[in-house]
């Protein structure tokens, strides 16, 4: 989308220059691949395009941040009384087929996390098998995947991922900048060793 003057003037609306840098147009090289009547999809000949122009007051970034800002993973599998056997099956599970940071088991409310639960990290290179499998194996419990960044607010927050139901999570005092707090990005250690092989 490229910003002609009257473009430009529609989506500044008296609100200042910043508001027009903020909506630059993409790079010719970025340019999007549509599909047509010879995509397989129905859905993906002839998508429907994006409103242009962007509503008033409207500011996207310029570009998108990039993955490896993530050094890791953590998977918060939550349970309680009734539900904690179900927890224990799948902890053994994980234990047994990933090479990952295996938490404690916490039967009460630990940081963020408002009831009792574990966690396992585990490696970037890992999400393409272990996000998957526990799609398919979360055993109806509420688990909650994270990123791990310099801004743990909103790897909790915002940038999560929820498997099964979600509830809360307080995140009322985790800085916006783990660095800046003077801690550091959270890494992972693995401590298990696999003794099965993945089921495909």
């Amino acid at each position: 989308m490229s910003l002609t003057p009257t473009k430009r003037a529609l989506l500044l609306g008296g609100g200042g220059l910043v508001a027009a840098a903020s909506v630059a147009a993409p790079a010719p090289e970025a340019s999007a691949q549509v599909g047509d009547e010879s995509t397989l999809s129905p859905w993906g000949a002839h998508p429907k395009p994006p409103p242009d122009p962007l509503p008033r007051g409207v500011a996207l970034p310029e570009a998108p941040r990039a993955w490896t800002e993530i050094s890791s993973y953590h998977a918060h599998i939550y349970f309680d009384e009734d539900t904690a056997y179900r927890a224990a099956q799948l902890r053994e599970w994980v234990i047994h087929r990933f090479r990952v940071e295996l938490g404690e088991w916490n039967e009460g409310p630990r940081g963020p996390h408002t009831t009792p639960s574990f966690y396992f990290g585990f490696g970037v290179d890992q999400v393409p098998t272990v996000i998957p499998w526990l799609m398919l194996n979360h055993l109806g419990l509420k688990i909650l995947i994270h990123p791990n960044t310099d801004d743990p607010y909103a790897d909790h927050l915002i940038n999560a991922l929820w498997i099964g139901d979600t509830q809360p999570v307080n995140a009322f005092r985790m800085p916006r900048s783990a660095t800046a707090a003077g801690g550091d990005i959270e890494r992972i250690y693995p401590n298990t060793r696999p003794s099965l092989p993945l089921e495909s």
